[in-house]
């Protein structure tokens, strides 16, 4: 009934959810965000101010198989890095490949030159908007919405050999035979 976009995991350090919730209550429709993990209280009372309490489900923390099924039953997925004095450009979090894995398109709110943006383009699995851009995050987000509430928002399907490339084992052993390179 609703389109539901989800956030895994702990909100800490710069991290900083705010631009993305300015952006939730600015765009039309009946949206949820929900996220799931620790959440800090300055961020729940952005939530109190900015009147999204119908909005922002807050769910605690999960088993990790129970987050991952959540992942899969979201319309779109929410990845948030900052750009942390441009050390957010070489941010690749685990969670960005949970999130391709699941296969729902991706809201990413990362440095729009970074490692995590070009990962993205180049598996068309989502949209980039700077993390701090309440306003390219809005657009962003209304596209989702709209492609929803059209019926055409599909999900991400990697090529086979993209999704060995990317997979736990061969990243693993690419990072082994590093490891055996150096002196």
């Amino acid at each position: 009934d609703r389109f539901r976009i989800t956030h895994t995991g702990t909100i800490f350090g710069r991290r900083d959810p705010t631009p993305f919730l300015r952006a939730l209550a600015r765009v039309e429709g009946d949206i949820v965000a929900r996220f799931v993990g620790d959440f800090r209280d300055r961020d729940r009372a952005v939530i109190a101010e900015l009147g999204l309490d119908d909005r922002v489900e807050l769910i605690p923390y999960l088993p990790r198989h129970e987050a991952l099924a959540l992942q899969r039953d979201s319309d779109a997925l929410l990845l948030l890095v900052p750009t942390g004095d441009g050390r957010g450009r070489f941010v690749v979090t685990t969670k960005i490949f949970e999130y391709l894995a699941a296969g729902r398109p991706i809201l990413a709110a990362v440095p729009e030159d970074g490692a995590a943006a070009a990962l993205l383009r180049e598996t068309g699995a989502g949209v980039v908007a700077p993390p701090e851009d309440e306003g390219a995050i809005a657009e962003a987000l209304a596209g989702l919405v709209g492609a929803w509430s059209e019926g055409s928002l599909n999900g991400i399907t990697l090529a086979p050999e993209v999704r060995e490339r990317l997979s736990r084992r061969s990243r693993i052993e690419r990072f082994a035979e590093l490891m055996r390179s150096l002196p």
